[in-house]
C-alpha cells in the first residue's frame, strides 16, 4: 500500500514503554510499519535496563531512548522488586523516583515528565503521543493532523464527570497562574495525543515563571496532575487556540476501551462494529486481562472493520 506524504510540518511519534509492555507495544510497532509513512520517526522512550528487550522492534525509523537522558541526575528510579513481588507484596505497579527536591515522585508522574522532556528534544514541529497498548488501524491521517497551517488539538466541551479530572484541571490552573477552576471548559485527553512543539516550548517556559523554579521540579513537587490536561489548558486560556496555530476537534482519532473486561462474545463484536470512519488507532487498555493472542486478534478485526469503511466509502 503505497502511503502518500503531503507538505506540512514535520511529526514525530512517541511511545513511552517498558518491558512488561513489550508484546503489546511490539504490536504497536508493527501496525505503524504498516500504517504510517516512513519519513515520521517512532521514538521508544525506555529505561535503559530494557534496551536488550526492545532490540527487535529497531529498524531505520524506530529508535530507543534511555528515560534517564530525558531526566537530570538528581532525578533517580528507586530500586524495586521484579513486577511478580511487587504484585505479591501489594507494592506500586509502577516504579517511584526520589529526587532532593521533592517527596517520592510516583512513576505515572515521572512519566508524564519525560513526555514533556521528549517533546522538548523532538526536533519535529508535531509530537503525536500513543501508548504502547494501542495500534494503528488506518493510514496515518495528515490531513486531520495539519490544517490551513494549523495544527489539531483535541478539545471536548463536556466533562467526564470523573473526579480525577477534577484533580487535573485544579492542578493546572495552579501551575499555570489562572484563576481557580475545576474545568476549564474543556477535556484534552484522548489516545491519540497531538503536540505542536512550539507550544510545550511556551508551556514549559510559563510553569517556570509561574513557580519560579524549574519546570521539571515543579512538576516533581505536584501530586496531581495531568500533561495532556496542562498542554490544553495552556493552550486554551494562555495562549489562545489562534496565537498558538491550533484547530481544535472533539472528534477522537482512537476507538478505545479505557477499562470493563469484555464480557463475552457479543461485547467483542459490538467493540469491532462500533469503530468509526475517524478512527485511525486502537486502544486496548494493558490493564484489560486480554493475553498478547486476544489483543491482536481485537486489534486484526477492528483494521479489517476499519477497511471495509473505507472501501465502501471509496466506492
Amino acid at each position: 500500500m503505497e502511503l502518500l506524504i503531503p507538505m506540512g510540518p514535520s511529526i514525530e511519534l512517541v511511545t513511552k514503554s517498558y518491558r512488561g509492555d513489550f508484546d503489546v507495544c511490539s504490536v504497536l510497532c508493527e501496525s505503524v510499519d504498516r500504517f504510517v509513512p516512513e519519513t515520521v520517526r517512532h521514538r521508544l522512550i525506555i529505561p535503559r535496563a530494557d534496551m536488550a528487550i526492545f532490540k527487535p522492534v529497531v529498524n531505520h525509523r524506530r529508535l530507543l531512548v534511555a528515560e534517564e537522558d530525558l531526566l537530570p541526575a538528581w532525578f533517580v528510579r528507586a530500586p524495586m522488586p521484579s513486577q511478580r513481588w511487587r504484585k505479591r507484596f501489594h507494592l506500586p505497579r509502577r516504579d517511584i523516583y526520589l529526587t532532593p527536591f521533592s517527596m517520592p515522585v510516583r512513576g505515572w508522574i515521572a512519566q508524564q515528565i519525560m513526555k514533556i522532556a521528549a517533546s522538548l528534544e523532538s526536533p519535529a514541529d508535531v509530537v503525536v503521543h500513543v501508548d504502547s497498548d494501542t495500534a494503528f488501524i488506518r493510514p496515518f491521517p495528515f490531513e486531520q493532523i495539519s490544517r490551513e497551517g494549523r495544527v489539531r488539538i483535541y478539545r471536548d466541551p463536556e466533562p467526564t464527570g470523573h473526579a480525577s479530572h477534577t484533580l487535573w484541571q485544579e492542578a493546572a490552573g495552579r501551575l499555570l497562574g489562572l484563576p481557580p477552576s475545576s474545568y476549564f471548559g474543556g477535556e484534552y485527553i484522548e489516545s491519540f495525543l497531538v503536540w505542536k512543539t512550539s507550544v510545550v516550548r511556551g508551556l514549559v517556559e510559563r510553569l517556570e515563571q509561574v513557580s519560579g523554579r524549574g519546570w521539571i521540579t515543579t512538576l516533581a513537587r505536584t501530586p496531581h496532575f495531568a500533561e495532556y490536561v496542562l498542554y490544553g489548558v495552556y493552550a486554551d486560556h494562555v495562549l489562545g487556540f489562534e496565537a498558538a496555530g491550533l484547530v481544535p476537534s472533539s472528534a477522537p482519532l482512537a476507538h478505545s476501551r479505557w477499562s470493563g473486561e469484555f464480557a463475552g462474545p457479543e461485547d467483542l463484536n459490538a467493540f469491532v462494529a462500533s469503530v468509526k470512519p475517524e478512527h485511525v488507532l486502537c486502544l486496548v487498555q494493558s490493564t484489560l486481562a486480554e493475553g498478547l493472542e486476544g489483543r491482536r486478534q481485537i486489534f486484526d478485526d477492528v483494521t479489517n472493520a476499519a477497511a471495509l469503511q473505507d472501501k465502501e466509502t471509496n466506492r
